[in-house]
């Protein structure tokens, strides 16, 4: 076989590989990105309720049942101190609940993230206050605490994609350089 025919072989073997790549990711199962929401049912307090008391914890319902290990709540108060106490359990099968230590009256930010076990995820900020309303004043929009999420088979996809695409451009070069090697002598 010539020197292009090796060539033309060897790129249409790459191209045979990447589009069974290319294929394979576009049979990969989509429901776990975030174009599927859950919908939050119910967050107690209530945003913008006015409480006499101080709640011992925050609830949160969604349409599924969450993952406790993979969701989280936070609760800040105006001088952005952490409120929570203790892990986060499961409320019933549709809910969460974030027990907190509120010690002083004035305005309370929830920040949730609820992921189900299905792969869906609902997230957002609620606000409450403890006391008299208007005491406070309204705190600076909290940092959600950092967690892991699950590979992203799409993007994953795309990596394997991408070192092929590497292994068949470091081949053609080492075969070129060997042949010109051969030609020299």
């Amino acid at each position: 076989m010539s020197t292009n025919g090796r060539i033309y072989t060897g790129a249409a073997l790459t191209v045979a590989a990447l589009v069974a790549v290319l294929a394979l990711a576009g049979r990969i199962d989509s429901s776990s990105t975030t174009s599927s929401r859950a919908e939050v049912a119910s967050v107690h307090p209530a945003d913008g309720a006015v409480l006499a008391d101080a709640p011992s914890a925050v609830r949160i319902r969604v349409d599924g049942r969450p993952d406790v290990s993979r969701s989280h709540i936070s609760a800040y108060d105006a001088d952005r101190s952490l409120l929570n106490r203790g892990a986060l359990t499961a409320a019933g099968p549709d809910g969460l609940a974030q027990a907190i230590a509120v010690t002083a009256g004035g305005e309370v930010a929830v920040a949730y993230h609820v992921v189900t076990a299905d792969g869906r995820d609902a997230s957002g900020v609620a606000r409450f206050t403890v006391g008299a309303a208007g005491g406070a004043a309204a705190p600076p929009e909290p940092a959600a605490p950092a967690h892991a999420h699950g590979v992203d088979p799409v993007g994953a996809a795309l990596l394997a994609v991408d070192g092929l695409v590497l292994l068949a451009v470091l081949v053609l070069l080492a075969r070129r350089r060997s042949r010109a090697g051969r030609d020299l002598t």
